[in-house]
């Protein structure tokens, strides 16, 4: 199996453990997969021309899944779903930001 299909599958199990998360608590444990899978999504998915947009993506959805986390609060699931989501990204969103940090201070 290559490292694209790998990071593609770790993206659909990102996305579909989020939305169990809504039904099932995941604890911890769930919570620390799910940025695991989002660290395996950051470093096989995300080519040099795709983090403008990916960071300015994964920014967006972590800001309107903490806005809209206090303002669905009383809808069933979605909280949950989107705390799990927001985790998820925000470990993509960690290793992207950090290999383009890197890329930008070790070319000087």
């Amino acid at each position: 199996m290559n490292m694209e299909k790998i990071g593609r599958y770790a993206f659909i199990a990102g996305l579909v453990i989020s939305v169990i998360a809504g039904f099932v608590s995941l604890g911890t444990m769930g919570l620390i997969a799910l940025v695991v899978l989002g660290v395996v999504v950051g470093f096989l998915n995300v080519t040099g021309a795709e983090v403008q947009k990916f960071l300015l993506g994964t920014v967006a959805l972590m800001l309107v899944g903490s806005g809209l986390h206090t303002v669905m609060a009383a809808v069933p699931m979605v909280p949950e779903i989107l705390s799990a989501f927001t985790s998820f990204v925000a470990g993509a969103a960690l290793i992207v930001a950090l290999k383009e940090v890197y890329g930008v201070t070790a070319s000087k």
